[in-house]
């Protein structure tokens, strides 16, 4: 299960994806996004209706979505569950980097013994066809790292351990 937080303009929406299976501020939502290639081209389906979307990264958490006919969206997607446990690393000093859902490792730009800096890319997973890359929490030294692409992950999993 993944938890967002959606702001477009000034609304906001609560997002929850499990499985197939997705809501918007509770209510079922009949929509299913594609990826088309790997430079930010996807095809979002709604019920019958498909629409080719474009969606590139402005910031951490801020994405620029350009729908076909030129209309442009600024959007903020929070995955809540992530924000929370970096909350609790924040208050506690992070010392490892855990899979916020299950997932497959799609690429380990890092390796045991790297320096790396807070926001700093450690992890790619790829989960219900989106990839997410998971931010070094702060910044540091790579003591260990437990998987390798195209390892499948479980929610919770230790990925990378920090001295």
């Amino acid at each position: 299960m993944s938890l967002y937080t959606v702001t477009i303009g000034r609304n906001t929406y609560k997002v929850n994806i499990s499985g197939d299976h997705c809501t918007v501020d509770g209510k079922d939502v009949d929509a299913k996004v594609v990826p088309l290639n790997q430079n930010g081209l996807q095809l979002l389906h709604r019920g019958k209706q498909a629409q080719e979307v474009f969606l590139s990264t402005q910031e951490a958490d801020t994405y620029q979505m350009n729908l076909f006919g030129g209309r442009r969206i600024i959007t903020r997607i929070t995955n809540r569950l992530w924000k929370r446990a970096q909350a609790c690393d924040d208050a506690g000093g992070a010392s490892s980097l855990s899979a916020p859902m299950h997932g497959l490792v799609v690429d380990v730009p890092v390796h045991e013994s790297d320096t790396v800096t807070k926001g700093q890319t450690l992890i790619v997973l790829e989960s219900m066809k989106m990839q997410m890359q998971l931010r070094s929490p702060r910044d540091g030294k790579v003591a260990k790292v437990t998987v390798k692409a195209g390892s499948q992950v479980e929610k919770g999993a230790l990925l990378v351990q920090f001295e």
